[in-house]
């Protein structure tokens, strides 16, 4: 009976004692003892709070100050987080403060842990004294971090580390006076990962990313450079969300040459300059239900393709020709479209010039600009009777540059359909009538055009049938449909591509060879050709009943051309076979031209996922021939990747892509991944072509890559690069 009174007489004081602090206590213990309002508990000694949960062998609470002292074997867990160990504690529930000796401190959230002399803890920071920090093996960890003293802040999840050795086991390796860093994911200002490298055309390499995030919505990153014999510059990236339906991303960046570096590799600019602009909003001026509208740019300015590369961006790395900037906006609602767009190229590509022996940018002066292009559009509307129905679109374009034709297009597209079901639904026949209107308006060439005008009317009758059929296990759907198209060109005037401007083979006179300068200055221009075709489409599938998962999709297709004699002939037969199954899916697609009679396209592509295997693969070929109707390169090319992980936290990729037509492989690479549950090494070596101004355009390199991280603490990104072509590392 004494020992239940005396257990009530502790719980009343500990609840007291709480409700000071707004936090309720209560203790359990197998011997208790009270003198003089202090409570000397043995035992098994546990306290505990919705904040707080702590044990002991030994506690001894002081009710006048409101104080714990805690012996032997004591543990203090916070919000179920963040734990301490140590030998002996002084813990002050009224004032938040806590002094441990020695301690052994736990985050749990990314497992890293400390081991110090001694810790005092007041409010949210805890002061540590002779720290080991580590989230390996507590015994024995591979790597860890010794100071001579820390401080880490609880509430802002960040330690400070003063005098850090770095240690991989019990070797140090690596030095700093002092080292910060977080242990959580939490968006907060501070340095990223170096890059740092060698180089004996370009010197010493370091690359410092500087992070800034001032409030939730923004953040800024600056990123200096230095090549200690080529040059030094700084990319800085500017990302903001200026509300929940949009995000918007600037980057900028500098690099000045070296004057001797400029001259040995014979580069068109001493400095590099340029500038990035992505901007995505949607619900601008749309306020009524079921109307919407967006705004999207991606803008881009570059003096040349160095703004490019210099960046260090594996993913920016490019061989295309022109730099593409967009402008687009729409307008939606349930029964009208419009949308006004701009399309900018610059062009970041090289050509010899035959009098320096030099390569040297691409002029802009002739690439065709889009600016703008508006449209219009008025979707399905009933017209007198059910099932008859038209729909209107309206375009005008404007291509521009300041060299060379330039031309403004109208356009007016309407179509009228019909269509009715027949056979109780297991069919539907239908017939289209699409009038398209076109005016030409050229401008800015040495060769004098009348304006075109074309109206052209298309016929189109179809038949069709959309079934499926269930199994047992299985759901089956096929889709059949097959149209006649008839056009006719009812006015055409002025000087139209194709239509009225028509290449001459074998030109002789003066007069041929001038029109079939026409000819190809009026290319960039199309109009609609005038054949009649016949168009026959199957798509079937097999999908899981249960799942509704595709499991085979196949569709096939032949287009038929009538020729100038209105000749029927075959063209295009299209074969497609996609299966997925239970590790990834198999893919590919065959056209054979029966007019050349000749495969003229062929693809096929592969994904495996099997346990730690994982594959895919692809192949693509396209073949031209002179078959009017056949706009097809020859282009032939490949590419794979494959990664198997062994043991336990091993793994090992290859890649490649490889040109067979022009026997160039444009990326090749081997790498090993070590994935330990305290650290990770990520080693790449690859070979690809970086495009470049000056005496070698498509510069092939060899890099080796050493991405180090120690988590969650940071690490340390390294890059050798190897230039075939001048012995060159990095």
């Amino acid at each position: 009976m004494h020992k239940i009174v005396a257990s009530l007489v502790i719980t009343s004081s500990i609840l007291f004692a709480a409700e000071i602090n707004n936090e309720k206590y209560q203790l359990i213990a197998e011997n208790v003892d009270t003198k003089d309002n202090i409570i000397t508990a043995t035992g098994n000694v546990v306290i505990y709070s919705p904040t707080y949960y702590l044990s002991a062998d030994k506690v001894v609470f002081h009710q006048d100050s409101e104080h714990f002292e805690l012996f032997d074997n004591v543990l203090i867990i916070k919000e179920n987080n963040i734990q301490t160990q140590s030998n002996y504690a002084y813990v002050d529930l009224k004032n938040d403060i806590f002094n441990q000796s020695p301690t052994f401190l736990m985050e749990n959230t990314n497992s890293i842990w400390t081991n110090a002399k001694e810790s005092r803890k007041n409010k949210e920071i805890v002061k540590l004294d002779g720290t080991i920090i580590s989230s390996c093996d507590c015994i024995d960890p591979d790597w860890s971090i010794r100071t001579s003293s820390a401080d880490y802040d609880t509430e802002n999840m960040w330690i400070n580390a003063y005098n850090p050795r770095l240690y991989f086991k019990d070797v140090p390796v690596f030095y700093l006076p002092y080292w910060g860093f977080p242990t959580d994911t939490t968006r907060r200002t501070g340095l990223l990962l170096p890059l740092i490298g060698y180089s004996k055309g370009e010197g010493l390499y370091y690359s410092q990313p500087i992070f800034f995030a001032p409030a939730h919505n923004y953040d800024i990153e600056l990123i200096p450079q230095i090549r200690t014999l080529r040059g030094s510059g700084a990319y800085s990236y500017f990302r903001y969300a200026d509300s929940p339906d949009s995000i918007l991303k600037l980057k900028t960046g500098y690099f000045k040459e070296k004057p001797k570096y400029k001259e040995k590799e014979g580069l068109e600019n001493s400095e590099h300059f340029g500038v990035n602009l992505d901007y995505e909003r949607r619900g601008i001026l749309a306020s009524k239900e079921n109307h919407e509208d967006g705004l999207y740019a991606s803008l881009k300015y570059l003096n040349d393709v160095e703004f490019i590369t210099l960046e260090d961006n594996d993913n920016e790395i490019t061989t295309d020709k022109k730099v593409e900037s967009k402008l687009n906006y729409f307008y939606n609602t349930p029964n009208y479209y419009g949308g006004a767009y701009g399309k900018y190229y610059k062009n970041v590509g090289t050509i010899k010039n035959n009098n320096t022996d030099r390569y040297e940018q691409i002029s802009n002066k002739n690439t065709l600009q889009e600016l703008p292009q508006l449209h219009g559009h008025i979707y399905n509307q009933e017209l007198f009777l059910d099932s008859l129905v038209y729909s209107l679109d309206t375009k005008f374009y404007n291509y521009t540059r300041r060299e060379g034709i330039t031309a403004n297009i109208y356009e007016l597209n309407l179509p009228i359909s019909y269509s009715k079901n027949i056979l109780d639904d297991y069919m539907y026949v239908g017939v289209e009538n699409r009038s398209i209107l076109t005016q030409y308006n050229y401008d800015n060439s040495k060769y004098k055009y009348d304006n075109g005008t074309l109206l052209q009317n298309t016929t189109s009758f179809f038949i069709g049938s959309d079934l499926i059929r269930p199994y047992t296990d299985y759901i089956h759907t096929v889709n059949l449909k097959a149209s006649y198209n008839i056009p006719e060109n009812i006015r055409k005037d002025g000087d139209i591509y194709g239509v009225t401007v028509k290449k001459i083979d074998k030109p002789i006179t003066v007069e041929e060879k001038e029109n079939n300068a026409r000819y190809n200055e009026l290319k960039d221009f199309p109009a609609i050709q005038d054949n009649k075709t016949i168009n026959l489409d199957l798509n079937q599938s097999i999908y899981g009943k249960e799942s509704l998962k595709q499991i085979v999709n196949h569709k096939m297709s032949q287009s038929i051309i009538y020729d100038s004699l209105d000749d029927p002939k075959a063209q295009d037969y299209e074969n497609y076979l996609k299966f997925n199954h239970d590790y990834g899916s198999i893919s590919g697609k065959v056209v054979y031209n029966m007019q050349d009679k000749t495969i003229v396209e062929k693809s096929a592509s592969s994904t495996f996922n099997y346990e730690k295997f994982t594959l895919t693969a692809n192949y693509n070929n396209t073949k031209k021939t002179e078959n009017e109707f056949n706009n097809r390169d020859d282009l032939e090319s490949y590419g794979y990747s494959v990664s198997y992980g062994f043991a336990k936290d091993y793994s090992i990729k290859y890649r490649e892509n490889y040109n067979l037509k022009d026997k160039v492989r444009s990326r090749q690479g081997i790498g090993l991944n070590i994935d330990d549950s305290c650290w990770n090494l990520d080693l790449l070596v690859e070979k690809d072509i970086q495009p470049q101004t000056g005496n070698n355009p498509n510069k092939e390199q060899t890099i080796l890559y050493a991405f180090l991280t120690l988590k969650p603490v940071g690490g340390i990104r390294q890059k050798y690069r190897i230039d075939d072509n001048s012995n060159d590392f990095r």
